[in-house]
Formats: C-alpha cells, sequence, structure tokens
C-alpha cells in the first residue's frame, strides 16, 4: 500500500527545486523506491486497456461547450491499472487493497483528444510539488526495508490535511472488481459554457455495478493478482458502467488544494455515462498512451492547482523513459502484452 503510495511521489535534495530537477527528481524516485521495471510506466504499469463510450446528458451541455460534452456516443479508450510502481504488484496485501487508477481517452469527432485520470482516493497526499518531496523522504525505507513510521508520522503533523487519504490508502479494503470501484479525478478544473461563464468543478466516476461485500477470509483467498482477469471475465459477460458526476464548490471551498475535499453535501450533476464494452485487442499498441489529467480541450480549463501542470510533466518524463529503454521481463500474462 505504501509503494502505492510512492509510485507518485518525488525526492529531490532542495525545497523549491527548478522545475526540470524536480521532475527528473521524481522519476528517479520512482526508479528507487517502487518496484520500478525498465520499459514500464513508473506508476500504474499494471493495467488494462478497454474500449467503449461515453454519452454526456443535456445538463452538462448547457455548462460546458466541450466536444465530448454536447451528446451523442464518443468512443474512449479507457484504462484501468494498479498504481504500484511494479507490474508484478499484488492486487490486496492480506485483506488491504491498493490504489486503483481509471483512466479515460475521449476521441473527438473533431479528431482532437481529451483526457482525465481518477483514482479511488477521496483526496490526495501532497498540495505542491515541494510537499512531494517531503513526502518521499518520509516514505524512504529504514535499514529494515520498511517505512520508517516516525517519518510519515511527521511528514503527517506538518500536513495535517493529507492524512485523510493516506488514512484512505493504508484502510482500503480489496474490492471485488475494478467494476465496483469508485473513482475520483481529484483536481479542480473549470467548465466554460457558450457565453464564457465559467464553472469550477471535481468529479467521480461512479460505478453502476453493486458493490460486493468481501469478507476478509475470502480476500485471504484471492489471488495477489486478481483484478484484470476479473475484468476480463467480468466484460465476457457484458459492458460495464459508471456515471460521471461533477460537484460544485461554495464559497471558501479550495479550488488549488487537492488534499482537501470538498464536503458531500456540495451540488452535483450528473454528466453522462462511461461504457465500457471490450478489452482492446492489441495491448501492446496501447501501451505508449500516455493519459494525462491536463489533457483538457476548449470548454473545460485546469485551475490553478499547482500539482496538475507538474503532473503533465511527471508523464512526459516518464513516457520518455520507458520508450527509450528494453523490457528486461515481459508484463504478466493477464496485461495481454
Amino acid at each position: 500500500m505504501l509503494a502505492s503510495i510512492s509510485a507518485v511521489a518525488l525526492d529531490s535534495p532542495t525545497n523549491h527545486a527548478p522545475r526540470r530537477i524536480l521532475v527528473e527528481s521524481a522519476m528517479d524516485a520512482m526508479e528507487k523506491y517502487t518496484g520500478v521495471e525498465r520499459g514500464y510506466r513508473r506508476a500504474h504499469p499494471r493495467g488494462l486497456v478497454c474500449r467503449g463510450s461515453f454519452v454526456a446528458t443535456p445538463a452538462v451541455r448547457e455548462l460546458s461547450v466541450a466536444e465530448h460534452f454536447q451528446g451523442g456516443a464518443v468512443p474512449v479508450l479507457v484504462r484501468l491499472s494498479n498504481a504500484a510502481g511494479s507490474p508484478r504488484a499484488p492486487d490486496h496485501v492480506s485483506s488491504t487493497g491498493q490504489v486503483l487508477g481509471l483512466a479515460v481517452r475521449f476521441e473527438l469527432p473533431s479528431g482532437k483528444v481529451a483526457s482525465w485520470a481518477a483514482v479511488n482516493l477521496p483526496s490526495f497526499l501532497a498540495r505542491t510539488p515541494d510537499d512531494f518531496v517531503r513526502l518521499t523522504t518520509a516514505l524512504k525505507p529504514s535499514w529494515f526495508g520498511k517505512p520508517n513510521l516516525l517519518r510519515i508520522l511527521f511528514y503527517l503533523l506538518s500536513r495535517p490535511s493529507a492524512f485523510p487519504a493516506f488514512w484512505a490508502t493504508v484502510t482500503m479494503r480489496a474490492p471485488a472488481s475494478f467494476a465496483e470501484v469508485r473513482f475520483n479525478g481529484i483536481h479542480t478544473y473549470v467548465l466554460v459554457d457558450a457565453k464564457g461563464g465559467r464553472h469550477p468543478f471535481r468529479y467521480h466516476w461512479a460505478p453502476r455495478a453493486m458493490a460486493a461485500k468481501l469478507s476478509r477470509t475470502h480476500v485471504n483467498t484471492l489471488p495477489q493478482q486478481y483484478l484484470l482477469q476479473e475484468l476480463r471475465s467480468r466484460l465476457t459477460a457484458g459492458a460495464q458502467q459508471w456515471d460521471l458526476v461533477l460537484h460544485f464548490p461554495e464559497p471558501g471551498d479550495p479550488l488549488d488544494d487537492a488534499t482537501r475535499r470538498w464536503p458531500d453535501e456540495r451540488r452535483t450533476v450528473l454528466a453522462g455515462t462511461l461504457t465500457v464494452d471490450r478489452v482492446d485487442d492489441d495491448q501492446r499498441a496501447r501501451e505508449p498512451l500516455v493519459f494525462d489529467p491536463t489533457g483538457v480541450v476548449p470548454g473545460i480549463e485546469l485551475s490553478g492547482d499547482p500539482l496538475l501542470g507538474f503532473r503533465a510533466e511527471v508523464y512526459g518524463e516518464s513516457h520518455h523513459r520507458r520508450t527509450h529503454e528494453a523490457r528486461e521481463r515481459e508484463a504478466p500474462p493477464d496485461m495481454g502484452q
């Protein structure tokens, strides 16, 4: 579980370092601490790309001129993944689950592409790139190869807003299926309507499938890696769906701090439905794709969240490194590569 946290953490000798140094330090930290293998993504390497469609609701059309919010089925590629650094990471440790991801690539009628990336955490563990640096330092293993709990505690005391995400990470229950998981976009974005009106929002993907309540005993009987094969089997039986739900803030809600979750009672709008109906036939061809959370098109803009642009640069560096490396080992069979 802690490996999933450090899979997105940074390491740097100084605070407020130049952006390029921080990006390279992020990659170096992932390679050093999270079991990264050459030729694979530095985070979320264990995943499966699926195909499907997204259909927006009329309600969101009034809030944004974005192409994929205008109605009609938009083809999508959807990658579901385990966030840990290694493609061989387990999907559960005892009965505790792992951080998981759902990334979407919208293939728009104009030929453009939009992309988003969400995780099954309620909020994030750091607000700024410098916080990433401190978090990685806290997660460096001790001489005994285990995380140093005192360092982690010190980080949480200095960044108390990160505690909810940390607690969600270490107490997460293993799900029966990707199809039963809620995925949160974490960051704030801005919708732009036809009159130029701007509407800050956050989003989550709500599963249509009812979540099964697995006992600890049942989870412990599951293979260490089971979620991708379960997803394959489930899609053979039928399509799976998630609803896109947008959340809108009230005055005082943070727009630039991914560690602070907005209250559940905030106004929401059902923006559309994502349908995943099959596994893509060529996983190897899809593996180079980058599911950039800043991949917006006119009608959606980025907020002032300092992590959004930084994440895009980190994704780019990860892509550069992995596409210039030869893999030492082939991917696990159920990744289909």
